[in-house]
């Protein structure tokens, strides 16, 4: 037991915390590390890569900042065991970020370069029924691990930014984020209406994976019909969100010109089709705020870092 928690205490203090080994040396172009498949891990339309490298090029060529926004729920998924806090699948999505970045980063000198994570909670209460004090409690650790990596290396400063306090910049708030996609909802059911039943299908499945029962408000008790429509009027509501926070910061944040943005799994629905998609850690797709960070030890000593689904987790769980 003594020299399995010696292995593991040694792979995360001397590999996955230790920045000092951090590659530096960009061996192609920028444009092809961004879309290097052993960080990408999934198939990207064409034109994807014809859009960001024109962007890159604008930014290069202007000697603009750097900053690459990965956008993501900001939340820690509530089945998790460390729910609401952050856990180790964070922890290797930084490590993750700054070794497919840093050699951009490092050789580009005309400016400053930066990470800044996108967290959309401000409406998570209302779309998928969890407690605001959990999403701030995520936030909270979230940062302190940040600041953590800010300290570890000089490369690139690595933030989090929140939608809540972006509107501020624009005189612009929940309330009034609330109130407009009130009135947009009508309009997005009978868009969903017309979608095919297979398209409408796996847009709720993402509602359904998410959506917490017991929350906020209590919906433990509703029959499955009742609970299919619950998830279905989450899905319309997050679709209106996505185009009513775009209203207020797209052109400002979104497309930015200096801006590049990156999703990883959950962009691949519906409509996430036109940015630049990657993993969320070297050998896992699983997002790390819906997952959970694992060590896993090979027979040969080797240790692999995982984030587990909920169903990965359980058959875990069942086998030991």
């Amino acid at each position: 037991m003594k020299e399995l928690e010696s292995l593991v205490n040694d792979y995360i203090n001397n590999k996955l915390l230790n920045l000092c080994n951090l590659e530096t040396k960009l061996q192609t172009s920028m444009i092809d590390r961004l879309f290097a498949k052993k960080f990408r891990k999934y198939s990207i339309d064409p034109q994807v890569r014809i859009d960001v490298e024109a962007k890159l090029n604008n930014i290069i060529e202007k000697k603009l900042p750097l900053n690459f926004v990965p956008s993501f729920g900001g939340y820690k998924h509530w089945w998790t065991p460390t729910y609401p806090t952050i856990d180790w699948a964070e922890i290797f999505n930084m490590k993750f970020m700054l070794e497919y970045l840093v050699p951009i980063c490092a050789n580009y000198k005309s400016n400053k370069s930066s990470i800044e994570y996108e967290s959309e909670e401000i409406i998570l209460s209302e779309l998928n029924n969890v407690p605001q004090s959990g999403l701030d409690e995520y936030t909270k650790t979230f940062r302190q691990a940040l600041e953590y990596f800010n300290n570890k290396q000089k490369y690139i400063e690595m933030k989090l930014s929140l939608a809540r306090e972006q509107y501020k910049n624009y005189n612009f708030n929940k309330q009034k984020l609330l109130e407009r996609i009130k009135e947009m909802i009508p309009e997005y059911t009978k868009r969903f209406n017309n979608y095919s039943s297979q398209d409408q299908e796996k847009r709720i499945q993402k509602a359904r994976t998410n959506f917490k029962l017991d929350g906020v408000v209590d919906y433990s008790n509703l029959s499955e019909v009742e609970k299919e429509e619950l998830y279905k009027k989450s899905r319309i509501f997050n679709e209106a969100f996505l185009d009513a926070d775009y209203e207020v910061r797209g052109n400002d944040f979104f497309e930015k010109e200096n801006n590049i943005p990156l999703l990883f799994s959950f962009g691949l629905g519906p409509g996430g089709e036109a940015w630049l998609h990657i993993g969320s850690s070297k050998s896992s797709m699983t997002d790390f705020w819906a997952g959970t960070g694992i060590l896993e030890i090979r027979e040969n000593g080797q240790i692999i870092e995982r984030i587990l689904s909920r169903n990965q987790f359980e058959n875990i769980k069942i086998n030991l």
